[in-house]
C-alpha cells in the first residue's frame, strides 16, 4: 500500500503535489474546526507537511508548515475553545510550528542523504557518469523497449589507449585528470536519452538509443575525433580504441552486447589502435552472435603509443 502511494506522488508533477497537500490540510482544518476540542488531529496536520518536505522541497515544507499551524490557530479560535489566557492559543499554535519545522528538516536531511547514497550507489564519482551496474540496468530497460517497437540501438565500448603509460610516468593524480576530461567529453556530447558509464578502470561505454548504423558512425567518429583532440590538445600521449556495435534487433542479453562491443574494441586494440570498428551484429538467440559486417573506420589522428 504504501509503495503504491509512494510510486503515485513521485510519478505527479511537484505543483500537482503542492496543491494535493494544501488540500488535505484544509480538509484537515475543517474536520478539526467542526469537530473542536474533542478529537484531537494534531498528528494529521502533519501528514501534508511530511509529504511537501520529501515531494516536493524543504522551502515549500514550511511554507506549507506555515499554514499548517495557522489554519489549526484558526480552527482552534472559531471552534470555540476558551483557554485561561488569550494568549495560549498562540503559543500552543507556535509549538505545533516547532515541531513542524523541526520535522520538516528532519524529512528533507534524510531525503538528501538517501539520494546522495543513491548517487553513489549508482554513479562513478571520479567522471560523474554511471558505474558498471547502473549502466547495465538502463541498457537493459533500453533494450526491452527497442525489442519491444522493433527500433535498433548502438553500443560502444571505449579503452584509453597508453592510460597505463600515464599512471605510471605522470602520476596517478594525471590519470584522474584524464579520466575525468574523458568522463567531461563524453557527457557533453551525449543526448539526454543517451546513456554513458566508466565500466572501470580506463573503459568507457555509451548507449545511443534509436540510432542507427549512419547515426552511429557520425557519432563516433565525431566523437573519437573529439576526444583524440582533446588528448593532444593536453599533450597526452594517449589514444582510444572504440568498438562499436549497432543492434538492428536488440540483443538478447545487455552482457551480449557488451561483450560484442568489447570484442570489437579489442579487435581494434590488438591491430591498429586509436580508432573506430563497427559493426552490426546478426539478431540471434543471444548466445554468440557472430559479428557481420564489420568494417573498420580510422580516427583523424593516429597515436603514437
Amino acid at each position: 500500500m504504501l509503495n503504491h502511494i509512494h510510486s503515485i506522488l513521485s510519478s505527479l508533477p511537484v505543483i500537482r503535489v503542492g496543491l494535493l497537500c494544501l488540500s488535505v490540510l484544509i480538509v484537515i482544518g475543517i474536520i478539526d474546526h467542526s469537530t473542536g476540542s474533542e478529537t484531537a488531529l494534531a498528528l494529521f496536520y502533519l501528514i501534508p507537511v511530511s509529504i511537501a518536505a520529501w515531494y516536493i522541497s524543504r522551502r515549500s515544507a514550511l511554507i506549507l508548515a506555515v499554514a499548517a499551524a495557522s489554519i489549526w490557530l484558526l480552527a482552534d479560535y472559531t471552534s470555540g475553545q476558551s483557554y485561561s489566557h488569550p494568549a495560549i492559543s498562540y503559543w500552543n499554535a507556535a509549538v505545533r510550528l516547532g515541531f513542524f519545522v523541526i520535522t520538516v528538516y528532519l524529512l528533507s536531511m534524510i531525503r538528501q542523504l538517501l539520494e546522495t547514497q543513491t548517487k553513489l550507489a549508482q554513479f562513478d564519482s571520479l567522471t560523474g557518469l554511471r558505474n558498471a551496474r547502473s549502466f547495465a540496468q538502463a541498457c537493459t530497460a533500453v533494450f526491452d523497449l527497442s525489442r519491444r517497437h522493433g527500433r535498433s540501438s548502438a553500443l560502444c565500448y571505449i579503452d584509453i589507449d597508453g592510460f597505463k603509460g600515464i599512471n605510471d610516468s605522470l602520476g596517478h593524480s594525471v590519470g584522474d585528470s584524464v579520466l575525468r576530461a574523458v568522463g567531461c567529453a563524453l557527457s557533453q556530447r551525449m543526448r539526454a536519452s543517451d546513456i554513458g558509464a566508466r565500466l572501470g578502470g580506463d573503459e568507457f561505454a555509451i548507449l545511443l538509443p534509436e540510432t542507427t548504423m549512419a547515426g552511429a558512425r557520425s557519432f563516433f567518429m565525431e566523437l573519437h575525433a573529439g576526444l583524440v583532440a582533446l588528448a593532444i590538445s593536453n599533450q597526452w600521449p594517449i589514444g582510444f580504441s572504440i568498438g562499436v556495435a549497432v543492434f538492428a534487433v536488440a540483443p538478447a542479453t545487455t552482457d551480449d552486447a557488451i561483450r560484442q562491443a568489447d570484442d570489437l574494441m579489442y579487435k581494434m586494440k590488438h591491430s591498429d589502435k586509436n580508432s573506430v570498428l563497427f559493426s552490426e551484429p546478426e539478431a540471434d538467440s543471444g548466445h554468440n552472435a557472430p559479428l557481420a559486417a564489420a568494417e573498420l573506420r580510422r580516427g583523424g589522428v593516429k597515436s603514437d603509443v
